[in-house]
C-alpha cells in the first residue's frame, strides 16, 4: 500500500470524526437554548442520525482496517520474497566472483611462469644475434633445414667452391643440371641499430648505413657466385633468415629501392616464408632447358604477345568506334522513324476526323 493511499484513508476517518463532533456540538447548543418539545424531537432525530453515521463509520473503519491488514500482509510477503531472492542472487554472484578470481589468479600465475620462461628463451636467442659467427651459423642452419625439406640430398651442395676459391653456402642442382647459388646474409647489427633508435635524425642516418650494407652484400653475391661459365645460373638467391629484416627491406624501406637494386644485379632476396615459392618458380623456369635459351625464347614470345596484344587493342579500339558510330546512327534513325510515324498517325487521324465530319453534315 502506497503513502498516498494511507493518507487518503486517514483523511476519511478524520472527516467522519469531525462530522460526529459537529453533530454533538449542535445538539449541545440546541439543548442550551431550550426550545421545548420541538427541540427535543429534533434532537432525538439528530441523535439517531448521529448513531447511524457512527455505525456506518465504524463499519467502514472495520472494512478499511481489514483491507489495510491484507495489503500490509501482502506487501510484507512480497518484500520478504524479494529480499530472499536478492539475498540468494547476491550469494550466487559472490560465489561465482570468488571462483572467477581464483581461476584468474591461477591463470595469472601460469602466465607469469610462461613469460619468465619465454624471457629466458628470448635472452638466449638474442645472444645468438650478438655474435657474428653464431648468427651466421644460425642463418645457414635455417637455410639447410628448409632445403632438406624441399630437395633430395644429392641435389644440395653445401659450401660449394668456385675456381676463385670463393665458397657459396649452398648450390642447388636444377633439373637442367645448372647450379643455383644460395647464400645466407644477416646484417643484424646495422638493422638493429636503426630499428631500436628513437631519435629521428640519428635513425635516418642509420637507415642509410643499413641500406649501404645490404647493397654491399648484394654486390658480393653477384660478383662471387653468379658464374655461368662454371655451370651456375645467371642469378643467385640471397637468403635473409629474419622475416622482420626482409619485410623492412621490401616494404618499410622501399623508397630506397633495395629490391630493385638486387634485381638489377640478378640477385633475388628471399626469407623463410618466400624461399619455397622462389625455388619452385626458378625450377620451373630452368626445367629441361638452359637459362639463356629459355630467357631468349620467353623474351621473343613476350615480344610477340605484346605486339599481338597491341594490335588486338587497336582493333578493339576501332571496333569500339564503329560500334559507337553504328549505335549513334541507330539511335538517330530510331528518332527519325518515331517522328515519321507520329506525323503519319497525325495525318491519318486528321483524315478520319474530316470524313466523320462530312458524314455528320450529310445526315
Amino acid at each position: 500500500m502506497t503513502t498516498t493511499t494511507l493518507f487518503l484513508a486517514f483523511a476519511v476517518l478524520a472527516f467522519f470524526f469531525l462530522l460526529g463532533g459537529v453533530s454533538l456540538l449542535l445538539v449541545f447548543l440546541r439543548l442550551r437554548r431550550g426550545k421545548g418539545r420541538e427541540a427535543s424531537e429534533d434532537l432525538s432525530k439528530k441523535l439517531e442520525l448521529l448513531e447511524l453515521t457512527i455505525q456506518k463509520t465504524s463499519e467502514l473503519t472495520s472494512q478499511f482496517n481489514s483491507s489495510l491488514k491484507q495489503d500490509v500482509f501482502e506487501h510484507l510477503k512480497s518484500s520478504r520474497d524479494l529480499m530472499d531472492n536478492s539475498s540468494r542472487t547476491m550469494r550466487e554472484q559472490v560465489r561465482d566472483f570468488t571462483e572467477s578470481m581464483t581461476k584468474m589468479h591461477g591463470l595469472f600465475r601460469e602466465m607469469q611462469d610462461t613469460v619468465a620462461h619465454s624471457t629466458e628463451k628470448m635472452t638466449s636467442f638474442q645472444n645468438i644475434f650478438k655474435t657474428p659467427k653464431l648468427r651466421g651459423q644460425w642463418g645457414e642452419s635455417s637455410l639447410d633445414y628448409m632445403l632438406v625439406q624441399m630437395f633430395s640430398a644429392d641435389r644440395i651442395l653445401r659450401q660449394y667452391y668456385f675456381k676463385s676459391g670463393d665458397a657459396v653456402d649452398f648450390a642447388v642442382k636444377l633439373p637442367s643440371d645448372l647450379l643455383l647459388p644460395i647464400d645466407s646474409k644477416f646484417p643484424w647489427e646495422t638493422y638493429s641499430a636503426y630499428a631500436e633508435e628513437e631519435d629521428e635524425h640519428i635513425r635516418t642516418q642509420r637507415i642509410q648505413v643499413f641500406a649501404r650494407r645490404v647493397r654491399e652484400e648484394i654486390d658480393s653475391i653477384a660478383a662471387k657466385y653468379i658464374r655461368p661459365g662454371e655451370g651456375t645460373t645467371d642469378l643467385a638467391l640471397m637468403f635473409i633468415p629474419a622475416e622482420a629484416v626482409y619485410y623492412d627491406i621490401l616494404f618499410h624501406l622501399r623508397d630506397l629501392a633495395l629490391n630493385d637494386y638486387a634485381q638489377k644485379k640478378r640477385v633475388i632476396m628471399t626469407s623463410p616464408n618466400t624461399l619455397y615459392l622462389a625455388l619452385v618458380a626458378i625450377q620451373s623456369w630452368f626445367r629441361d632447358v638452359t637459362l639463356n635459351k629459355q630467357t631468349q625464347e620467353i623474351r621473343r614470345r613476350l615480344s610477340v604477345i605484346l605486339t599481338d596484344g597491341k594490335k588486338l587493342g587497336e582493333s578493339f579500339e576501332r571496333l569500339g568506334k564503329h560500334i559507337n558510330n553504328a549505335r549513334g546512327a541507330f539511335e538517330d534513325s530510331e528518332k527519325r522513324l518515331g517522328l515519321l510515324t507520329g506525323r503519319v498517325r497525325r495525318v491519318i487521324g486528321s483524315e478520319e476526323n474530316s470524313d466523320e465530319a462530312e458524314r455528320v453534315t450529310d445526315k
